[in-house]
Order: structure tokens, then C-alpha cells, then sequence
């Protein structure tokens, strides 16, 4: 039956239907989870494992090596990069892009059990591998927890307080805290007061480490029990510790009982080497992270937690308070509110262009077509699990004139059917009789043409995945509404009288229009063919810009020190920035994070690995725009009080983590020769005047002193490398002998020596050093010959387990792209040695593989465009008339491109793609009329004018729809180059569609002109 005759019978059950889906609609939009931009899947893992002591190049060899290799069994790895440093290995494990969402835990679970079969491979002293499969964990809000004269580690607590009230609240997945200042207790002694005492210090150590082991004493059987005996209680505090009794003159005549604070000085502190710390606007702070469960609603979770922010400040002393440093849920509202905005004003321009050149009734059908259509997706929404973002909500935007082109067409032909007085219900059959079917068609292929960014697997790509989807049903629901809710409406609205008027003048003035340029139409094509020459000229002048930057008003400030800087060091030098920062005026708040970044609070951002010579501020400023001008102002400051560092601004991206614009990399064996390649690069990088940041992830070399350790006195002294070490560490920074625990709080214990003796170069070769075996102590001179001051690697990058070196850079004053390939040809001209390799990473990196991978889909969805019409046609020739129609819109494109000043990047290439569809779309609409022209016993001359004068309102109306819906986004950072690409190419295409596509069709079917048919 015809789904119109279907609806207008049963029209009672249609209407109530129709309205119970709208209410679900609206339903949806408030129970739909809310973000800022949409998530996407970080398919990637880090291996972490410790090996104390052991230098960058030994952890290589010994550990990531060993690692990397086993983990090239795994079936969807994709790459492996990874980092070696003095004690620390860690390895990036990057799946296949196809890999899914459900497929993860797998393939982590799969990753473990590598670890765990590899761990008999590594060294002893290697600790235990950690694997971290949680970066695609989003920590949205943060906050500083702060207190005013409160001791750390009572702000500890009351930060562990936080943390618990807050993983109470509903839709709260997990809380993290970063920043704890770590405590210590310090055991100080020198070798003179143990000697005094006929105490060795290995006696201490094991005296130290057997009274706080943990060990099972048994159980005992009494009757029928058996009863657990319970071990006797461990060193719990400070006090505990300096009160704890010694053996001292242990197998001698002398041996008694001393306390270990009698011999030594025993106290509690904060660690001077803390993993890392935080601060907020310059003050001493924890920071608190907070991760939401999958599809909430952010900003119903955002009333929450301030409500737990207000009720934890109420219960804590007066001095601490919650800062907030970046919330979610506000900017997830501000975004949401402002695409909601963006998309009313659409639908009224839409419906405002429908009134003026249609009539209020049509004007008002389609809009109600359209308003259902748009209710109607946001059921499909709740059902897929597509939360509202920017990208969801721009993509109705996007979509807006295609959806209320099949309505238009619809509408457009009942009115014709009553014009020749046909009557209602036989109209809307009629009307949908003739046109469901090319609607359909028309449909599937504008849907198929946004199939490539569906089908690609890049980053960039699933971060637009939700528009294509939302392009998809949209424009399917809209057919279906099309052909039944339209036609009812129609029927509903429209009286026979009302539309039985004379063919309006301006078609008699278009038939005019159209017949001269099909007659004279070599001259078209020449003058065609001319601006599509000019077309290519001007391309060359386009610039390039994958991905734009956030809008949030969030920018950083990444600061190095020379590798194997110290922690205190880089928080004195950062506390001079904040000082600074905290002068400007466009600056609301910074929080810093020492010693590594701040935790993930967006999924485009990915936070450096811990480095106690790394610093990061995160600044909220008042207003995106400000950002480059406290960028230049920040710059020279940086350069002036920060010569001997790498200090950086940084902008927050928006749908890609590359964190340089610029990355040349280099790969080989010889680190040496990978530094001359890296410098040579470094040199053409700086000779360009927009280069800025210019620096290579190994960065500089670092200091070490190396024990020429003399092994035949070594033996005569009974002394090993171990008790050389462990001497060392007295020395320095403590040798750690014991954790004990106070509450949830472990406090490791370490030995050291007093400040006097500690940390002193000229007195390391009298440092006593006692064998572990031996009664005695002997001075370090005695088995070392010296310690010699030299440089290492402090960290060596790999990928694919190939060192690599990148030299990378940031670009200010024009788009990356550009720089880049001013620069190209100089740096892929160095002479590379056998052996070595040579990519480029940063932007150009992601942008080629989202590029090509879109590109490689192309041809599976221009065949299925190309199987529709074909079907639809039966023919090649007809579908050849219509893909020739679509060069044309770049001739709108390339120009609106320019005068806008505008970059082409991803979201300008999905805009073109789907224009690509709405062009095929309006050419299948006019073909199909050409052909009923035909069928109705027309010369081929007449039936071109006549369709195209015909079909002019429908596709008229559906481009102007489009084009003007557009308008909102325009000044969208993301949206604005797709906005520019489809308003330029769609106007310009569809003014020639109508005019040309008649041309190209009389010249491949040899049309004659209508004074030659009439001959």
C-alpha cells in the first residue's frame, strides 16, 4: 500500500504515534549524556617497570628491549614506542586502529600475561612490570585542595576526606588525588657514634628491617580450635622508631642494649625528593581528580559535586577550601547551550527562508517535517548511546537542508497535483508514488557519501564518527517522515482552491534563462571550463590546518629544566612564573603540577611521565581570544628569566594529542649519530622566522659520577660493589631500611648520614665502608680510585623498537602546515647514514594517516553511489551527467575558502564529502524529473527546461536551507572552515547544477537544439 493513502486512512493512529515518538524525543534530549566534545577510544597501554640503579642504556637493553620484544607477539599492536631512563623503563603499547572498544580488555588481559611470562627474563633487581591501561580515563574536573598554614600532612587527610565524599556521589567512577607531599622518617648516624657504640651499620639495618617484618607465627591447637597466634606489633610512628632497642657489640664481651635515639637522631619530614607536588595560584596544594561514569548526564553530576564541595568545607577547619581548576560540567552546559542555540537559529533561518519563498503553509509543513525529523534522531540518539556534544549537535546542523529536502519535494509536488486540480488524497498518493523511490535513492546516496569517515579508524576520524551517524539516521528519518507524515500534513492543510493559480512569471523567465544556455552550450562549457582552470590556480593559495586548537580558555605552560634537574629547583623556577602569571590581567586562575603533568582532564590531552626536571601550569584565562597575547607576552618573559631552561606555551587541542606542530624524527642505532642529524635539523628549523620551541625529546645529556670501583683492593677488603652502593647511599639521599605504617600512610625509613657529612664531593673517598660480612669499616679511597665526572643518556626514545630522536617544533604566525613545507625539502635533503631512517610525526603526521585512510574509503562508497543510480537509471549514461556536476562545487569552494581566510583541514574534508552527497543528491532529483519529462511524451529540448525549472524551488530551497542553516557555525573554530566549504561549493554547485547539469546532458545525449527538432 502507499505508505501516503496508509497514513491518511489510518491518520488518527498516524498522529498519535507520531507525537508519542516526538515526547520520547524530547524525552531524550534531557536524559542524554552531555559533554563538551565527543569521547574516543585511546587504544593505547604503558608498561612501567623499575630497575633501581641502572643507567638509561642498561634499562634498555636489559628491560624495554626485552619487553618490546615479547610484546610483538601481540596480534593488534599497532606500535610501541617507548622511553628508557636511570631506573625507570616505560613502553607505550599502541593497538590497530580497528581495534574496538569491547576488544580492550582482552587485549590488556592478553598484555599481562606477556608481562608475566617475560618476568623471568629480566634482571633480579628489577621490581615487578605495572601495567596502566587506563589512559582513556577522563579526570573532567579538577580540584585544588588548599590550606592556609595547615601542616602537609594534615592536608593529606583532609584531601583523603575529599576523595571519599566525593566517590560517594552518584555517577562519581573514580577520585584520584596527585600532589601528596610524601613523609619520611630519617634515621641520621655517622660513622663515628656506631663505632662508639660497637655498632656496625649493616647490624642496624637488619635490626631496623626485623622488627617491623611481617611474618605468621602459627596457629595452636586448644581442644577443638585452633587458634591464630598474632604476631607482635610493629614500628607504627616516629616514636616507636627512636625508641626502639639495639644490640649493640653483638659475639663480643661488650655487647649490650642502647636505644636507637641515643645513637642517633630520628624524626619525621617531608620527603625532599617528592614524586611529585601541586600548587594552586602559587600556594601549596593537593589536587583532586574526578572521572564520571560512562554516558552521564555531566552537567546533572556537576550539581552534585558542589554540593559535596560545600558540605566537605563545612566540616573542616576554616583554611581549607576547594579550588576549582577546570569543571566539566560547566563547560559541557556552556558548549551544549551554545550548539542548542546555534541549532534553533538554523531551524528558524530554514524556516524563515521556507516562509518567504513558499508560503506560510509550506513553510510550516516542512518545518514541522523537520522538527519531527529532528525529534525522531534524538530517539535513535538514546538508543545508540550517542551522547549531545559539539560534534552531535553540529552534525543536525550540517544536515538541516538535506532533511527538509525530501519534505520540500514532496510539498512542492502536491501543490503541482492540485494546481491541475487533482484531488487531495490522489495528490499525496501521486506525490509519493513519483518520488519515493528517487527520494530513496537520492537519500542512500547522500548517506553513502559520508560512509568514508564512518569506515576510517583514525583518531581524528571517531572523533567525527558521531556525525556521520547522526547524518545517517537523520536523513533516513526524514525519507520515511517524507513519505508519511508529509503527504498527511499536505492533505491536512492544502484546499484544491487554494493553489489553483497561474504558473508564476519568474518560471517563465527561467525557462528563457535555461534554453538560450542549453542552445549555446559549448560557450558554457568553455567558460566552465575556465573557472575550473582558474579553480586550480587558486587552490594553490589555500592554506592547511588539520585540527584548530580548543576554544576553552585554557592554555599551559610546559617548563624544563636541563635533564636530571631536581624537583626543588623546578618548583623555585616555576613559583617565579605563577608570580608572573598571577600579574597578568586576563589570567582567572593557575594550578602547577611538579615533577609531571596534570592528570587527563580532556581526552586530547595526554600528560608528560613523571620527570622531576618537568613542571606544568595550567592557566584559565577570562576568554579564549586572550590566549595569544599572553602567549606573546609570556614568550619573551620565558626567554629572558628562563635562558638555561626549555620553558613552553602550549595550547589545549582539540581532537588530536600530538604535543608539537612540528616533529622531524630520526631513527638508527648510534645515539651519537642521531644527535648530529637532530642538530642539523635544529639548525634549518631555527633559520625560519615562525619556528619557535625548537628542541629534541632526548634532550640534553646528564651528569654522572661514576666510582672507578678498584676490584683487586676490593677483595683484600672483603668489599663488594653492593657495600660501595649502599655506603653511597648513607650519603646522599638515605638507604631505605623499612616501611612502617600509620594508618593508610606508609613511612619509609632511611638511613642517612648527618648534614654534615651528607652530600659532600671532597669527602667521598673517606666515606667508610663497611662489608657486609665484616666486623670492620674501610675508607672508600681504599677500593675506589676515584670517581670521575662524566655524561650519559638520560632517556632514550624508542618506536617500533628503533631509537629515535625528534626534533620538534611549535609555529606561531602561520598554520603548521605551511611552515612545515617551507621547510621540507631542507630537512628530508640531510644525507642519512646506512642504517637510519627518516619520518615526520606532529601535525602532518596525524594528518596524512586520517587523510589517506578516508581516501582509501573512497572508492568502496563511490561505488555503492554509483550502483544506486545505476539502479536507479539502469544506465551509465545518466549517472555520468550527474558525477560530471560535481568538480563544480569547487569552484565555490576554493574562493569562499580565501575570502574567508579560512584553512582547509579534517572538518573542511568531511564538509566536502558530504557536499560531494548533497550534489549527487540534487542531480538524482533533477534526472529523475528529466526522465518523467520524458515519459510524458516531451522532446528531449523541452523536457531539460522543463525539469530544471520544475525541480529549481525543491533543490533551490533545499541549498538555501542548507547554506544559510550554516551561518551559526561559521564562527566555530571546528565547524567554521566545513561551514565556509559547504556554503561556498553548495551555492555555487547548485546554481550550476540547474544550468549545467541540462548542458552536459544535452551535449552526451546530443540534444537538438528546439528550432533544429522543429526543423
Amino acid at each position: 500500500m502507499n505508505p501516503a493513502s496508509l497514513t491518511i486512512n489510518k491518520r488518527f493512529f498516524a498522529s498519535f504515534l507520531t507525537t508519542l515518538l516526538c515526547i520520547l524525543g524530547l524525552y531524550g534530549y534531557f536524559a542524554l549524556g552531555k559533554l563538551e566534545d565527543p569521547a574516543f577510544t585511546v587504544k593505547t597501554a604503558a608498561v612501567v617497570t623499575l630497575y633501581p640503579g641502572a643507567s638509561a642504556e642498561e634499562v634498555e637493553t636489559r628491560v624495554t628491549d626485552v619487553l618490546e620484544r615479547k610484546f610483538q607477539e601481540m596480534g593488534l599492536l599497532w606500535k610501541l614506542r617507548s622511553v628508557s631512563r636511570p631506573g625507570q623503563s616505560m613502553v607505550f603499547v599502541e593497538l590497530i586502529e580497528t581495534t574496538t572498544g569491547e576488544e580492550l580488555p582482552q587485549q590488556w588481559d592478553l598484555l599481562r600475561r606477556k608481562v608475566a611470562d617475560v618476568k623471568l627474563e629480566l634482571p633480579l633487581e628489577a621490581q615487578i612490570s605495572v601495567v596502566i591501561d587506563e589512559f582513556s580515563e577522563v579526570y573532567g574536573m579538577l580540584f585544588a585542595v588548599t590550606g592556609d598554614g595547615i601542616p602537609a600532612r594534615e592536608l593529606n587527610h583532609y584531601a583523603e576526606i575529599f576523595q571519599r565524599d566525593l566517590k560517594s556521589v552518584d555517577g562519581v567512577n573514580k577520585v584520584i588525588l596527585q600532589g601528596q607531599l610524601q613523609r619520611s622518617i630519617y634515621v641520621e648516624v655517622s660513622e663515628a657514634d656506631l663505632a662508639k657504640y660497637n655498632l656496625t651499620p649493616v647490624q642496624l639495618f637488619d635490626q631496623l628491617q626485623s622488627q617491623n617484618l611481617v611474618s605468621h607465627p602459627g596457629q595452636m591447637t586448644l581442644g577443638a580450635e585452633r587458634i591464630r597466634l598474632a604476631q607482635t606489633d610493629t614500628l607504627d610512628s616516629v616514636n616507636a622508631v627512636e625508641n626502639l632497642i639495639l644490640r649493640a657489640g653483638i659475639g663480643s664481651l661488650d655487647e649490650s642494649r642502647i636505644r636507637l635515639g641515643d645513637v642517633a637522631k630520628v624524626y619525621e619530614t617531608d620527603s625532599p625528593t617528592p614524586l611529585s607536588m601541586s600548587r594552586f595560584n602559587g600556594d601549596r596544594a593537593i589536587t583532586v581528580a574526578v572521572n564520571p561514569r560512562d554516558g552521564i548526564n555531566v552537567v546533572a553530576i556537576g550539581e552534585s559535586l558542589k554540593q559535596a564541595i560545600a558540605d566537605f568545607e563545612a566540616k573542616v577547619p576554616q583554611g581549607v577550601k576547594v579550588e576549582t581548576i577546570v569543571f566539566q560540567p560547566d563547560e559541557v552546559q556552556k558548549s551544549v547551550n551554545n550548539f542548542t542555540g546555534n541549532l534553533i537559529s538554523a531551524v528558524l533561518i530554514v524556516v524563515a527562508v521556507l516562509w518567504i519563498f513558499m508560503g506560510w503553509r509550506s513553510a510550516g509543513i516542512v518545518g514541522m517535517s523537520l522538527m519531527i525529523t529532528l525529534l525522531l534522531t534524538l530517539v535513535y540518539m538514546l538508543i545508540a548511546k550517542i551522547d549531545l556534544h559539539r560534534v552531535s549537535v553540529g552534525a543536525f546542523i550540517l544536515a538541516l537542508g538535506m532533511l527538509v529536502d525530501n519534505a520540500i519535494v514532496i510539498t512542492d509536488l502536491f501543490i503541482a497535483k492540485l494546481r491541475q486540480q487533482i484531488e487531495r488524497t490522489q495528490a499525496a498518493v501521486d506525490s509519493v508514488k513519483e518520488t519515493a523511490v528517487p527520494l530513496l535513492a537520492a537519500t542512500l546516496i547522500a548517506i553513502a557519501s559520508t560512509m568514508p569517515v564512518l569506515w576510517s579508524q583514525t583518531a581524528a576520524a571517531e572523533f567525527a564518527i558521531d556525525l556521520v551517524k547522526i547524518m545517517a539516521s537523520s536523513l533516513m528519518l526524514s525519507w520515511i517522515i517524507a513519505i508519511t507524515i508529509t503527504p498527511l500534513m499536505c492533505w491536512k492543510f492544502f484546499k484544491l482552491s487554494d493553489n489553483a493559480d497561474a504558473v508564476p512569471a519568474w518560471q517563465l523567465k527561467a525557462k528563457s534563462v535555461i534554453a538560450t544556455i542549453i542552445i549555446h552550450r559549448f560557450k558554457a562549457l568553455a567558460v566552465i571550463a575556465a573557472g575550473l582552470a582558474l579553480t586550480g590556480i587558486l587552490i594553490t593559495k589555500v592554506t592547511v590546518n588539520f585540527m584548530p586548537s580548543s576554544d576553552r580558555a585554557i592554555t599551559f605552560v610546559d617548563y624544563w629544566l636541563p635533564q636530571g634537574g631536581d624537583i626543588q629547583q623546578t618548583a623555585a623556577d616555576m613559583a617565579k612564573i605563577e608570580d608572573w602569571l598571577l600579574q597578568q590581567p586576563e589570567v582567572e586562575s593557575i594550578a602547577s603540577f611538579i615533577g609531571g603533568g596534570a592528570p587527563r582532564f580532556t581526552v586530547t590531552y595526554e600528560p608528560e611521565p613523571n620527570d622531576p626536571a618537568y613542571g606544568q601550569i595550567l592557566v584559565n584565562l577570562q576568554h579564549f581570544e586572550q590566549i595569544p597575547e599572553l602567549r606573546r607576552r609570556g614568550n619573551a618573559f620565558l626567554k629572558a628569566q628562563f635562558p638555561h631552561a626549555d620553558p613552553r606555551f602550549r595550547p589545549l587541542k582539540l581532537a588530536t594529542v600530538d604535543k608539537f606542530n612540528i616533529e622531524a624524527r630520526f631513527s638508527g642505532p648510534d645515539p651519537v649519530v642521531l644527535r648530529q642529524l637532530s642538530e642539523q635539523a635544529k639548525t634549518i628549523m631555527a633559520a625560519h622566522p615562525n619556528l619557535q620551541y625548537i628542541r629534541d625529546d632526548w634532550r640534553q645529556p646528564s651528569k654522572v659520577l661514576v666510582p672507578q670501583f678498584n676490584q683487586e683492593q676490593a677483595r683484600l677488603a672483603g668489599v663488594t660493589r653492593n657495600d660501595v652502593n649502599l655506603a653511597l647511599s648513607r650519603a646522599t639521599d638515605g638507604l631505605l631500611v623499612a616501611n612502617i605504617y600509620d594508618g593508610d600512610d606508609r613511612l619509609p625509613v632511611l638511613v642517612r648520614q648527618p648534614d654534615s657529612e651528607r652530600n659532600d664531593f671532597s669527602n667521598l673517598l673517606t666515606l667508610p665502608v663497611t662489608p657486609l660480612l665484616g666486623p670492620t669499616s674501610v675508607p672508600m679511597g681504599q677500593v675506589v680510585d676515584g670517581f670521575e665526572l662524566g655524561f650519559e643518556e638520560g632517556q632514550i626514545w624508542r618506536r617500533n623498537r628503533l631509537r629515535t630522536m625528534s626534533v620538534q617544533a611549535d609555529v606561531e604566525g602561520m598554520f603548521a602546515s605551511q611552515a612545515r613545507q617551507e621547510i621540507a625539502e631542507q630537512i628530508e635533503a640531510i644525507e642519512l647514514p646506512t642504517g637510519y631512517q627518516f619520518e615526520w610525526g606532529g601535525e602532518f603526521y596525524e594528518e596524512q594517516r586520517t587523510v589517506i585512510d578516508i581516501l582509501t574509503q573512497l572508492p568502496k562508497s563511490g561505488i555503492i553511489m554509483l550502483i544506486l543510480m545505476v539502479a536507479m537509471f539502469n544506465g551509465l549514461k545518466q549517472p555520468m551527467v550527474i558525477v560530471l556536476t560535481i568538480p563544480l562545487a569547487m569552484m565555490g569552494v576554493v574562493p569562499m575558502l580565501l575570502i574567508a581566510d579560512m584553512p582547509y583541514g579534517f572538518m573542511a574534508l568531511v564538509g566536502l564529502i558530504s557536499l560531494t552527497g548533497m550534489i549527487i543528491k540534487n542531480g538524482v532529483v533533477l534526472m529523475d524529473q528529466i526522465n518523467l519529462e520524458l515519459a510524458k511524451g516531451r522532446s528531449p529540448f523541452d523536457a531539460l527546461v522543463e525539469s530544471a525549472v520544475n525541480r529549481t524551488l525543491a533543490i533551490s530551497m533545499a541549498a538555501l536551507t542548507t547554506v544559510l542553516g550554516m551561518i551559526p557555525l561559521w564562527w566555530d573554530p571546528l565547524f567554521g572552515p566545513m561551514a565556509a566549504t559547504i556554503i561556498g561549493g553548495l551555492t555555487v554547485a547548485t546554481f550550476l547544477t540547474l544550468l549545467i547539469m541540462p548542458v552536459i546532458y544535452a551535449v552526451l545525449y546530443r540534444v537538438q537544439n528546439q528550432e533544429q527538432a522543429d526543423a
